[in-house]
């Protein structure tokens, strides 16, 4: 009986060396499999594709839930529930049919680089209203031939992903209330027609798509009518960010290409580092930023640079005032009602560009005062300054007793100058001495800001 023992005894041991090179082979495979992911649990469900099928493994239990012959018909099985985290393994799928995210908040679809051939068809993250679709992301996607759809969304992120060969590639669109909060952030933009669209509202859509931040993308123009950001019109792409990004155009046609195209409103949308590069010879209708007649154009900031050969730097057939982080103005014969029986009349806010705030760092004024005095009749003319925080300067006041102009000097504006704060505006009120009069006040400016 000893050589049998002995022999159960090493085939007990065999045996579990096997399950336990075999639990190792697993765990090995996992992390190879996953090795750009922390934690395996970290993902509800892992997207691979195997041979010719589409699998869905559990990330929790390692099984596999689900095998299907196509990318949408498998996610359209599992994107069901809030806040889901979804891996994509890196692989070619060819993509029949809309992938959608319909009223789901916190869903992450995260990919190591995986290529989506949509033919033409879109990813996309909707609600019925915002309040239904928030917080959900999208990354480390290849998207060909079609697009990112976000609708009635709040706070949606799509991050690493790379477009190729689209007619768009991220569109926004409001059908019912707004999608806002939106972050773009490292997207590359190869032969998409338009690459970043903020649609039109339609139906019950507001204009608004405020507070979205495109950071750090890039964006190969290489069609004819190729168009990096789109704002079209009655579309408010209001107090955003455009930073860190950079437009290429002119390399492989030499027209009717924009960088970035507002037919709507960029008002108070702030730009920062973002260069306008064209290659073209011979550019034909090739600009860095058209504004169209309707559009509020955005705030140039620093770092915003034109190089190349363009049609343009800006087309603006329409004059629109273009707002920058420092600049030019010229404000000319404003009215300044004035009151009668020496009480100030309405006052005039001269300078100040509605919901932008910039800063008046030089200014030069010219006051007129215009018609027939009464015997005795005295105009004033009071000038302050107001702040940023609305608060206001010491007045300086001017007085009249006939017709005619002053320009204020270095010494008038001593006094009321600021030591240290921000000049947004200058506000202007009149009054005479009389019951009433027919003496006008007008007042022109103009300065620096910045």
């Amino acid at each position: 009986m000893g050589p049998i023992k002995g022999f159960a005894k090493y085939a007990a041991v065999f045996f579990a060396v096997v399950v336990i090179l075999s639990l190792l082979f697993w765990n090995l495979n996992q992390i190879l499999f996953l090795r750009n992911i922390s934690q395996v649990e970290d993902y509800d469900y892992i997207v691979y594709a195997d041979a010719a099928n589409i699998k869905v493994k559990n990330g929790t239990t390692g099984q596999v839930d689900f095998i299907g012959n196509e990318l949408s018909q498998v996610l359209s099985l599992i994107l069901k529930n809030d806040e889901l985290k979804v891996f994509i393994k890196a692989a070619e799928y060819n993509v029949s049919s809309s992938i959608r995210l319909q009223n789901l908040t916190g869903v992450n679809i995260v990919s190591n680089g995986a290529r989506l051939n949509l033919n033409g068809n879109s990813l996309i993250i909707a609600g019925d209203r915002w309040e239904y679709s928030k917080y959900n992301s999208i990354e480390g996607l290849t998207i060909i031939d079609g697009n990112i759809f976000i609708e009635n969304s709040f706070m949606t992120t799509i991050k690493n992903c790379i477009f190729i060969d689209s007619w768009d590639g991220i569109v926004l669109s409001n059908t019912n209330g707004w999608t806002e909060c939106t972050v773009i952030e490292h997207c590359y933009f190869i032969n998409v027609q338009r690459g970043i669209v903020f649609r039109k509202p339609i139906s019950n859509g507001t204009k608004s798509y405020a507070n979205t931040e495109i950071r750090g993308a890039w964006f190969e123009l290489r069609r004819e009518g190729s168009i990096g950001i789109h704002v079209e019109p009655e579309a408010d792409f209001n107090e955003g960010l455009i930073q860190n990004v950079r437009i290429w155009m002119g390399g492989v046609v030499e027209h009717n290409q924009m960088g970035i195209l507002v037919e709507g409103s960029m008002l108070n949308t702030l730009m920062q580092n973002v260069v306008f590069e064209s290659f073209a010879n011979y550019p034909q209708n090739i600009y860095g930023i058209a504004l169209g007649k309707d559009s509020d154009p955005p705030i140039l900031g620093y770092g915003v640079v034109f190089c190349g050969n363009l049609t343009g730097r800006i087309y603006n057939p329409h004059g629109k005032w273009l707002y920058g982080s420092s600049g030019s103005f010229k404000i000319e014969n404003i009215a300044v009602p004035l009151g009668v029986n020496n009480a100030y009349g309405e006052l005039q806010e001269i300078g100040a560009v509605p919901h932008v705030s910039l800063s008046i760092s030089s200014l030069n004024v010219k006051v007129q005062v215009k018609g027939n005095f009464s015997t005795e009749e005295t105009v004033y003319v009071r000038l302050r300054f107001k702040f940023i925080d609305d608060s206001f300067s010491k007045h300086l006041e001017i007085s009249f007793n006939e017709a005619g102009t002053k320009w204020l000097s270095s010494d008038d504006w001593l006094d009321i100058w600021p030591t240290r704060t921000i000049i947004s505006s200058l506000v202007v009120d009149a009054k005479t001495t009389a019951y009433a009069s027919n003496v006008t006040v007008i007042v022109s400016a103009y300065g620096q800001y910045g």
